[in-house]
């Protein structure tokens, strides 16, 4: 996506590319919370310093008129690419070997699917890479997401390289935790801290992917809580598990050390569905608070969940509220910086227990 065109970030985004031409540090850090685009605007740099037609803000690269980008090039997708009626991507070569990761002078590395690690083998092959001089640019880059999945020993084999980098390397680091990270390794790069999104941006993002009406617009970016991911997400239909934490918390003061077992092992068993539903816990308890103390309504929520929150918010006191939340924000904060998401689940229950009986 061309810089011109990011939501939210946009004067950041064209801050750093001004940087990235004149002086830029060898290793930046992107830190904030996820899904509010911090691996958008490092591959949009990527693309803007490395594009070959129109480097710059507005790179050529346009993915979504890309036939390139929207299915394996087999023998027959080329043959339909020769045919005169089939629409030719608009980009220039470099820019496709970026968005389809075979660029020789880039580098993207991710926690492989199913492990909960960036393996220590990436790491070596990267820092293996970045010591070769770049063949078709003028730099070589290189994007680490998820890195605060790097584990210890991966974070001490890439130190050496962000004490020593090569003069011709830009390394950017792409974390929903800071924590998660040595303090050697954040010590030795440039943070660039991304906030959540704003409601009338992930409203702008929605209506982009086809969200027409709205209201639904608008409750979508209130529930996603500053997150285009998780605005496109629920937009696609991927609920949250809503009714279900709602039920659990109207029980909430009955709960058990077994229940309180199994809530974790059913909605928080990895880090990935445990950040994402202490947020929701701490979204829905948050509207809870602004209906006993501001009498707002639930608007923003399906009008299915509306009786229940009610019932709830008239069922719970004000400290044992703050109580939970504050609690959930605690553990949202651990998960983030590796801690075991069953065990906070497991101790966030027990809390929310305890709060809501006034112990």
């Amino acid at each position: 996506m061309p810089i011109t065109s990011i939501r939210g970030h946009r004067e950041a985004a064209s801050r750093l590319l001004a940087e990235l031409r004149s002086r830029p540090s060898h290793a930046y850090l992107f830190a904030g919370p996820r899904g509010v685009g911090k691996a958008l605007v490092a591959t949009s740099l990527v693309h803007a310093l490395m594009c070959e037609r129109s480097p710059g803000e507005n790179f050529c690269c346009t993915p979504a008129r890309c036939p390139v980008r929207v299915a394996p090039q087999t023998e027959r997708t080329r043959a339909r690419a020769a045919d005169a009626d089939t629409p030719r991507c608009d980009c220039c070569s470099a820019c496709v070997q970026i968005a389809t990761g075979v660029h020789p002078d880039f580098t993207y590395v991710s926690r492989p699917v199913g492990r909960t690690e960036v393996l220590i083998d990436q790491v070596r092959e990267l820092i293996a890479r970045l010591g070769i001089r770049p063949s078709r640019s003028s730099v070589r880059m290189a994007i680490i997401d998820d890195a605060e999945a790097l584990g210890i020993p991966a974070q001490n084999a890439l130190l050496k390289t962000l004490e020593e980098p090569p003069g011709h390397a830009i390394i950017i680091m792409v974390s929903a935790s800071e924590r998660a990270l040595l303090d050697t390794v954040r010590s030795r790069t440039r943070t660039v801290r991304f906030p959540a999104l704003q409601a009338a941006d992930l409203e702008a993002i929605l209506a982009a992917h086809g969200v027409d009406d709205k209201a639904r617009a608008s409750a979508l970016a209130l529930l996603a809580r500053g997150s285009a991911a998780n605005a496109i997400a629920l937009a696609d239909g991927d609920e949250p598990p809503m009714k279900e934490l709602l039920d659990a918390l109207s029980t909430a003061k009955s709960i058990d050390f077994a229940r309180a077992q199994s809530l974790a092992q059913e909605f928080f068993a990895n880090r990935d569905a445990a950040a994402g539903n202490f947020e929701l816990l701490a979204r829905l308890l948050e509207e809870i608070l602004c209906y006993k103390l501001l009498k707002a309504d639930f608007v923003a929520f399906p009008p299915e969940a509306r009786p229940k929150l009610a019932s709830l918010a008239d069922s719970l006191g004000v400290d044992a509220v703050v109580k939970c939340i504050d609690a959930a924000v605690r553990a949202s904060e651990a998960v983030e910086a590796n801690a075991n998401p069953r065990l906070q689940a497991e101790n966030w229950w027990t809390i929310a227990g305890h709060a809501m009986r006034g112990e």
